[in-house]
């Protein structure tokens, strides 16, 4: 049990560094290209090289029929809806609030987890739940958001309609039947989420304009390989091993760590109230592993 806890820590902690760290690179690549295009070729590159991986470890399967709605299901909700959700909300709101209405999953995962899958919730999950979410709510601040601006408007139901994709996409991932590893399939799972983008890039922006530079590339470099790659194939497994309420509170470490980034490297502030809902969320965290 302790190598397994250990594991389920060890790949937590990697999620939460590279996601975190993802939001605001992702905003300095979408400084030059579009957000179609630059989702388009992050998954390509994450494509690329997991199947270069999983071929070099010798893990490379081909899928069978009883594999096909996993790879369906996580390639298209979990992947490539996903982050073109999320990258097209994060080309209208900070990296930061961005990263925190993007992990707005919890809103839809433990009420569907405990009506639909009969999940147990006690008393310290449901504690956590309420401080996780309500250090949420002091994060987004609805209330000082412009709702009259379009622009907001539509940022951020971009970014909700991200996070219940992945709310789906999770509770499948732990309560549907796995034939074979989440390392054999994500391959394949990344070719299905890149191909619709990649086809819908070319129909809808056909005269693209990129500007090549040191920065973009390592930009794709990092969201290709390290977050759509290792980091979904880390996601995967969380998924499925563990609880989905425990699995979709505990990403809300991401977005906070995202606020500590995005304010050391893009100077956004990290006020009183900020400082607060951190605390909260960290504070429910703890609720849910005890």
């Amino acid at each position: 049990m302790a190598k397994i806890n250990y594991r389920m820590f060890g790949l937590f902690t990697f999620i939460i560094f590279s996601w975190g760290i993802a939001w605001p690179i992702n905003k300095i690549g979408l400084q030059y290209m579009s957000p179609l295009w630059y989702t388009a070729l992050r998954l390509i590159v994450g494509t690329v090289t997991m199947m270069g991986l999983v071929a070099a470890i010798k893990k490379f399967a081909w899928p069978k029929t009883k594999d096909i709605p996993l790879i369906v299901i996580i390639g298209l909700l979990q992947i490539s809806i996903y982050i073109l959700l999320a990258n097209i909300g994060l080309a209208y709101l900070p990296a930061g609030r961005s990263s925190l209405l993007a992990y707005t999953t919890p809103l839809w995962v433990m009420p569907a987890a405990i009506l639909f899958f009969d999940e147990k919730a006690g008393w310290s999950r449901w504690l956590g739940f309420l401080l996780g979410v309500g250090g949420l709510l002091i994060l987004l601040s609805p209330w000082e958001m412009n709702w009259a601006d379009k622009k907001v408007l539509f940022g951020s139901a971009m970014l909700l309609l991200a996070s219940l994709c992945w709310a789906i996409s999770m509770l499948c991932a732990r309560y549907m039947k796995w034939t074979k590893s989440p390392l054999e399939l994500i391959p394949w799972q990344l070719l299905v989420g890149t191909i619709p983008i990649l086809l819908f890039a070319w129909v809808k922006e056909p005269a693209v304009t990129i500007h090549w530079n040191p920065a973009l590339i390592l930009s794709l470099i990092y969201t290709g390989f390290l977050v759509t790659g290792l980091s979904y194939w880390s996601g995967v497994v969380v998924n499925k091993e563990l609880p989905t309420m425990v699995v979709s509170l505990g990403f809300l470490a991401v977005p906070v760590f995202s606020l500590l980034v995005s304010a050391f490297f893009m100077h956004e502030v990290i006020n009183l109230p900020t400082t607060v809902a951190m605390i909260s969320i960290l504070l429910g965290l703890i609720c849910i592993v005890i």
